[in-house]
């Protein structure tokens, strides 16, 4: 499962019967991620909402009070105890104006974090110790220390600067090894990090120059699923990776972490 979000669709994709649908829930999408009661939490502009993928329709909506009218919410994901974390930037990228949020069962949220510019992927350590937060305006990767029990960040630092890379650090994943894949926003490229050291470890060049984010799937865990983007891509890239904006698939030889879905009040 995947967002589109210029078109506002959650997009699926059966891997055993290779069956396509896409629902189109709002003019924007942002994250979805499915929760405890069968829903799905999702991200739309402002608002944080519950999704009914039954009925069709969005409910218990709650809007984050930023008092900041160009800003919207980015990327997110859920952690180990099922509550989610996500950024919010202003649609011109202005430096500095964007947020970390985290959202309880309930809805009610706390901002963690300020002075981001384009927040982005989000990843913990298999521990649970650290917590990983892209900004990819900045082209930094920021480590936190992470009490899971109080959802709780400490210790803010520079864990990887990308600045010596083509395009931006976007969406990533964590592996079983605690390695960060990290996709390259305009960099055609995942590049796999070593979190103790922050040395490149792996590059996997993709079919598309904008690579937006990636996850692991599959029965094993085994698979990286990579998205990518059209809309902001050039004729000559386009013409150049005619299956740009495309979900693309890799065997990386190494398994990643389970993802976390929402706790659902």
């Amino acid at each position: 499962m995947w967002v589109d979000y210029n078109e506002g669709l959650v997009c699926r994709f059966h891997l055993t019967s290779k069956k396509y649908s896409a629902t189109k829930i709002a003019e924007t999408v942002m994250v979805a991620i499915p929760t405890s009661r069968n829903n799905l939490i999702v991200a739309v502009n402002k608002r944080i909402c519950i999704y009914d993928p039954d009925k069709n329709h969005l409910f218990k909506e709650v809007i984050i009070q930023e008092n900041k009218p160009d800003n919207r919410l980015n990327d997110g994901k859920c952690d180990a105890n099922n509550r989610l974390w996500i950024g919010t930037m202003n649609n011109f990228a202005e430096n500095g104006e964007g947020a970390l949020y985290k959202i309880n069962a309930d809805l009610s949220y706390e901002k963690m974090d300020v002075a981001f510019t384009l927040p982005n992927g989000i990843a913990w350590d298999k521990r649970n110790k650290k917590m990983f937060v892209v900004d990819s305006m900045m082209k930094k990767i920021f480590c936190y220390d992470f009490d899971l029990e109080k959802g709780a960040i400490s210790n803010k630092c520079i864990l990887i600067d990308t600045a010596g890379e083509k395009g931006s650090p976007d969406g990533m994943a964590i592996d079983e090894e605690d390695n960060l894949w990290v996709a390259f926003w305009q960099g055609g490229c995942v590049v796999r990090y070593e979190t103790k050291t922050g040395k490149v470890l792996e590059r996997i060049n993709t079919p598309a120059d904008i690579p937006s984010s990636c996850c692991f799937g599959g029965e094993a865990l085994d698979t990286l699923f990579i998205t990518t983007s059209r809309k902001y891509d050039t004729m000559e890239n386009i013409r150049k990776f005619p299956m740009s904006g495309g979900v693309f698939t890799v065997k990386p030889g190494v398994k990643g972490m389970i993802t976390n879905f929402f706790n659902e009040a």
